[in-house]
């Protein structure tokens, strides 16, 4: 029964989901890399729960406040299986994109806020 037990509580702790939010609105709107607005073709649009890459049409992300090797928040593809991420650095108030994920050797792409 002790066995029983112990199997329980491990499986539960080790099943326990992620839980994602709706991106903040903090962040909604247009990105540019390194702030070529007037270049579509190099911008981002944000909304709740989509992002897009210049006109193409909007894909499903997700929200993770805490992720990133810094602590910060990072936008996440919701597919399953996309790497790819855009970590919020609220000390620049920009976005960078990990094209490989964190820490795969590339450099991040700086994406910088528009203005509306």
């Amino acid at each position: 029964m002790r066995i029983l037990a112990i199997t329980s509580i491990i499986a539960a702790f080790s099943i326990t989901p992620v839980f994602a939010d709706e991106v903040p609105a903090n962040l909604h709107g247009h990105w540019a890399l390194e702030g070529a607005c007037d270049k579509a073709d190099d911008s981002i649009h944000i909304e709740a729960g989509t992002l897009s890459f210049g006109a193409q049409k909007g894909e499903a992300v997700e929200f993770y406040p805490d992720d990133s090797p810094s602590g910060n928040g990072a936008i996440h593809w919701s597919e399953e299986g996309v790497v790819d991420n855009f970590e919020y650095d609220p000390t620049r108030d920009i976005l960078l994109h990990n094209g490989e994920g964190y820490g795969m050797g590339g450099k991040p792409d700086v994406y910088k806020r528009c203005k509306a």
